[in-house]
């Protein structure tokens, strides 16, 4: 060291600088143990901070898992309870009230049914429901085949139409879904045929009836020799009314060769009538009628010799003899009077 022109030394002896490079060695490893040991337990709060995070993750996955869980448990039987609601009121419009037997226990509550077991009450309760509804439906489905029968209707060719233009993979499907399928087949076969059961002209077309010549072969008024005459014959005053004997559409009204002037009338089915000889109408082609509608007025006009009505029943473009329409038995009007009430405001048209 240099003061005031005198140079001094000091000397710093080898022990001192053993000490003093030790304490400097220590205070070095001191820190950086502490730096490893802050580093070491950052390390693990970070980890534990994910692990907790991960928890955390994992908990609110099945939580939001068991909330849909529930939500699609409450959301399918709410669906099943609404298909219940629309088999009650098939009920209700195909057999005027719901039969408790067929109708099944009612469906537990929520709180007393855990959700699994909710939908199987739902889902076997509706299986039994529409077993036992496609059973009286097949049994009404047989009376109106029976009364088809009797008026020489072929009732499969009316409820049984072969489909065209179908086909696929079979691919199954569950028990209720089979029930449903086959109960909306039974009810749409009971449909066709007690629709076709309303076509049937059973209404009397003019009253009182009194016949002055049958369906069948007779001796023609005008050549005297022997014809095939293709209905009935009912007497009457000129202008009386005629009446439409069941429901349909009117396609002719007019002159038509030895009719005279006639209303033709499409009862849907394949079966029409035909009322010839008329004064009058009141009805036009394209009209919708109703059993029982005047639609024309009893006259004279064509190959006639007096008033009266021609009375024609046609079955496939074929004649047939109309009486046994106008003396159908209780049995079969009662079927038709029941048909006729489920189809209340329609027309009894395929």
């Amino acid at each position: 060291m240099r003061s005031n022109g005198e140079v001094r030394f000091v000397r710093i002896s080898t022990g001192l600088q053993l000490k003093a490079a030790s304490v400097v060695l220590f205070a070095l490893l001191l820190w950086l143990g502490a730096t490893a040991i802050a580093f070491v337990q950052n390390a693990l709060v970070e980890r534990e901070r994910a692990a907790l995070s991960a928890r955390a993750a994992t908990v609110a996955r099945s939580a939001n898992r068991v909330a849909a869980f529930h939500n699609s448990v409450d959301g399918i039987a709410d669906r099943l309870e609404q298909r219940q609601q629309q088999l009650d009121n098939m009920v209700r419009h195909y057999f005027g009230r719901i039969d408790p037997a067929a109708a099944g226990k009612p469906i537990a509550s929520r709180a007393a049914v855990p959700e699994a077991n909710r939908l199987a009450a739902i889902e076997q309760r509706q299986i039994a429901f529409a077993g036992a509804l496609s059973e009286a439906a097949s049994a009404r489905s047989r009376k109106a085949e029976s009364a088809l029968q009797h008026f020489g209707i072929n009732p499969h060719a009316v409820a049984e139409p072969v489909p065209e233009g179908v086909g696929g993979p079979l691919i199954p499907v569950s028990d209720s879904e089979a029930a449903l399928l086959q109960l909306g087949q039974t009810l749409n076969r009971l449909d066709r045929l007690e629709r076709a059961l309303l076509a049937l002209p059973s209404n009397l077309p003019a009253t009182p009836v009194m016949l002055s010549s049958t369906f069948g072969v007779r001796s023609d008024p005008f050549t005297h020799g022997a014809a095939m005459h293709t209905g009935l014959d009912i007497r009457g005053q000129f202008g009386q009314p005629i009446y439409a004997a069941a429901a349909g559409r009117v396609v002719r009204a007019g002159p038509w060769s030895g009719y005279g002037n006639v209303v033709v009338i499409d009862h849907g089915h394949g079966i029409e009538t035909r009322y010839g000889h008329l004064s009058g109408f009141t009805c036009r082609p394209g009209m919708i009628v109703r059993a029982g509608d005047q639609i024309a007025r009893m006259g004279s006009t064509g190959r006639s010799t007096g008033n009266h009505l021609h009375f024609e029943v046609r079955i496939n473009g074929r004649a047939v003899n109309p009486r046994p329409f106008l003396e159908a038995s209780s049995d079969v009007l009662e079927i038709k009077a029941g048909a006729g009430r489920r189809f209340a405001g329609g027309l009894g048209r395929s």
